[in-house]
């Protein structure tokens, strides 16, 4: 059987279960949605502009099609169109940040060693880690107030408690406000 190109959630053969796996990966599709929000686009603006389906982009947004599994040139693209589009800059610097955010929460659903990817140094940014506060307590960070509900990202109480406790365990300083 062949795989298909869009998954729907990760393969159950790499360790990872179907209740953890519900939309696990949504971080960067939150700051792709609020960069995409700041530059006034539409989906099919950005679909057109990255050539890509209307489908995708919503896919991307919503975590069904996450943007770690996209290849790095792909996000350089979508970075350039959303600050052509004049999307608020530092909402597009989040890019990186969110899909390393997604990575790690991902390792740990699948209960995988996520010591070399927390131990990265974008780890250590303010972006990295408000990103993660936000997924996890619904801590918003300040710009992306005007483009994004409030609330949690990860809805899956199961899963914050284990993310908290596994990068709590490895890296405590991350849920430490920065002086």
């Amino acid at each position: 059987m062949i795989p298909s190109p869009i998954p729907d959630s990760h393969p159950q053969d790499v360790g990872q279960s179907a209740f953890h796996m519900a939309r696990c990966e949504v971080v960067a599709g939150a700051v792709l949605r609020a960069a995409r929000t700041s530059a006034r686009m539409t989906e099919a603006c950005l679909a057109a502009a990255s050539a890509v389906s209307e489908d995708t982009v919503r896919a991307w947004e919503n975590g069904s099609q996450p943007l770690t599994a996209e290849p790095a040139p792909r996000l350089e693209q979508l970075k350039h169109v959303l600050m052509d589009a004049g999307a608020e800059p530092g909402v597009v610097a989040d890019l990186d940040a969110g899909v390393w955010c997604d990575l790690i929460i991902l390792a740990i659903a699948g209960a995988d060693d996520c010591a070399c990817l927390a131990a990265d140094p974008l780890t250590c940014e303010n972006a990295f880690r408000e990103l993660l506060a936000w997924s996890l307590t619904g801590q918003v960070p300040a710009r992306y107030r005007r483009y994004v509900s409030a609330g949690p990202l990860i809805t899956d109480p199961a899963l914050t408690v284990q993310i908290t406790a596994v990068l709590g365990s490895i890296r405590p300083d991350l849920f430490r406000h920065p002086a």
